[in-house]
C-alpha cells in the first residue's frame, strides 16, 4: 500500500486518486450544467414559480448538488497534501472551503426537494417568498453558502499557491474564476459571461484534480514534502 508522509501518512495513495477525481468529476460537471442547463433555466423569460417547477430545474439542482458533493470530497485531498506545509491559514481554508461546499450541497437539497415540490404543489407560497422585498431568511439561505463556498476555494487555492509552487497555475485559475464569473456576467450577460467565467473556474478545479490525483505534496520551493512513497 502507498502511503503519504506528514499529515496524510496513514491514507492509500487510492485515496488521493478518488478526491483529484472528484475534483476532475466536480469541474467537468459545473462546466457542464453552465453550458448545457442553466440557459433552459436561467434563460427562460418566465416567472421563477414556473422555472422551479420544471424539469431543466430539477436536473439542474441535482447535478449542481452532486458536484457540490464531489468538491466536497475533493478538497479532503486537495488540503491533506499540503497540510504539513499550509499553516494555520491553509486549517481554516480548508475549513471553510469544507464547510461552505456542505452548505452548498444542502441548498441544493432544498431546491429538489422542497422549492421544486413547493412550486407544483403550492406556486403561491413560494410566489410569496419570491416577491418578498429587502433581504429575509430566505435569501440568507442561499446567499451564506454561496458567500462561504466562493470565499472559502478561494483561501484553499491562496493556500495552494503559497504552498505548492507547481500547482499555482491551475490554482489561479480557480481564483481568476470565482472573480470572473460575476464580471463577465455583467459584461456578457449572464448566459455566455457565466458559461466564459466558469470554464476559468472549472480549469482550475480539473487541473487540481489532476495534481491530487498524482499524491504528490510540493513545498513551497517546488521539492517533494511528501510524495507518495511504497
Amino acid at each position: 500500500m502507498n502511503i503519504t508522509q506528514g499529515t496524510s501518512r496513514m491514507l492509500p495513495q487510492s485515496f488521493f486518486r478518488w478526491t483529484g477525481l472528484a475534483l476532475m468529476l466536480a469541474g467537468a460537471l459545473t462546466l457542464l450544467i453552465s453550458i448545457a442547463l442553466t440557459p433552459l433555466v436561467a434563460g427562460a423569460d418566465r416567472p421563477f414559480v414556473e422555472t422551479a417547477a420544471s424539469s431543466a430545474f430539477l436536473w439542474r439542482q441535482s447535478l449542481s448538488a452532486l458536484a457540490a458533493a464531489l468538491l466536497l470530497f475533493g478538497s479532503v485531498g486537495l488540503y491533506l497534501l499540503q497540510a504539513n506545509r499550509a499553516g494555520r491559514f491553509g486549517a481554516v481554508a480548508f475549513a471553510m472551503a469544507f464547510v461552505g461546499s456542505a452548505l452548498l450541497l444542502a441548498w441544493e437539497w432544498v431546491d429538489i426537494f422542497i422549492l421544486h415540490d413547493l412550486a407544483l404543489r403550492a406556486p403561491d407560497a413560494l410566489r410569496v417568498l419570491d416577491e418578498q422585498e429587502g433581504l429575509h431568511f430566505y435569501d440568507l439561505g442561499a446567499l451564506i453558502p454561496i458567500g462561504l463556498f466562493a470565499l472559502g476555494w478561494i483561501a484553499l487555492a491562496v493556500s495552494t499557491i503559497r504552498v505548492c509552487r507547481p500547482h499555482r497555475r491551475a490554482a489561479w485559475l480557480l481564483v481568476i474564476g470565482f472573480f470572473a464569473v460575476p464580471m463577465l456576467s455583467a459584461a456578457f450577460g449572464p448566459l455566455w459571461g457565466g458559461a466564459l467565467g466558469n470554464a476559468v473556474l472549472c480549469s482550475g478545479w480539473i487541473l487540481l484534480g489532476l495534481a491530487v490525483s498524482r499524491g504528490t505534496a510540493l513545498d513551497a520551493t517546488g521539492g517533494p514534502a511528501g510524495d507518495l512513497a511504497p
